[in-house]
């Protein structure tokens, strides 16, 4: 697709990998309709954009877990006579930790945002963005290819974004463009820069800024790529989850991402958090 003078709506645009959607789409010229959760930010990145690059932004605040917001969000859409070119599903949470670290009502709410909110959306915008050829960009994982052992949630909801990505692409033809992105984890703060840099050499030259994210998945729906893994080691990575025996992979993923809780437990700061990676 071309992306100059048209329309983008970008969920979980406020910061992160979201963030930098929204200013990769800027600069290339589109049109913005961005949505995020009240108090982030969100008027005031709209806009700076606007400001920056001369385009034209709008904006919801909301929580997409609720169905009252999507409706809004379509109302206002319809109501403004916004022909949407491109829809990027952003918006997801999902945090390091074994299963029993977090409360129950912590995983159904990873769920419904990573899963059923993004199903809502495209099922609501859908009709529109056929009459309109659009794209759309789902926002998955690298861990969608393989289990992730202290990620278990996350992983399987991000596995549920890449299938669906896939089997919706087969259904829709060549009247909607779907691709599906699997990044590595991405380098937003300085906690997740943390860690990253205490993994080793290949999680440092396997992980990247949100912008060089952002930028590979415009790249991508331009070339109406399916999946697109922004990284040589990643590609790497991804092709050999799915012939190396399962009982490896966990065990090589709960390594990995085991070293990460010990790392935070003993060497980060009081005062630093544990990451909360978005998408």
């Amino acid at each position: 697709m071309e992306f100059y003078d048209k329309w983008a709506l970008i969920t979980g645009a406020s910061m992160g990998l979201g963030r930098a959607f929204a200013m990769e789409c800027a600069g290339r010229g589109m049109r913005l309709f961005l949505v995020a959760l009240p108090g982030s930010g969100l008027p005031e990145l709209a806009a700076r954009l606007a400001g920056d690059y001369g385009i034209e932004t709008r904006w919801l605040e909301g929580d997409l877990t609720e169905l009252d917001t999507l409706k809004l969000l379509r109302n206002r859409i319809t109501d403004e006579g916004i022909g949407i070119d491109l829809l990027v599903n952003n918006a997801g949470i999902g945090t390091v930790g074994r299963f029993m670290d977090h409360t129950l009502e912590y995983h159904e709410a990873t769920i419904e945002l990573n899963t059923l909110a993004l199903v809502r959306i495209i099922r609501f915008f859908l009709p529109e963005l056929r009459s309109h050829k659009a794209s759309i960009l789902n926002v998955a994982s690298l861990g969608a290819f393989f289990p992730m052992p202290t990620m278990s949630i996350y992983s399987a909801t991000k596995s549920f974004v890449l299938r669906f990505s896939l089997a919706l692409r087969e259904e829709l033809g060549e009247e909607v463009g779907v691709s599906v992105l699997c990044p590595n984890a991405i380098r937003t703060t300085e906690e997740v820069n943390f860690y990253i840099d205490n993994l080793g050499f290949i999680a440092r030259h396997a992980c990247y800024t949100a912008e060089c994210i952002a930028r590979a998945g415009l790249d991508g729906v331009a070339r109406n790529q399916a999946i697109i893994v922004p990284g040589t080691i990643n590609q790497v990575v991804a092709f050999l989850s799915q012939i190396v025996p399962r009982t490896l992979v966990n065990k090589t993923i709960r390594h990995y991402w085991g070293r990460f809780l010990e790392c935070h437990c003993k060497k980060l700061p009081a005062s630093v958090s544990l990451p909360r990676k978005s998408a």
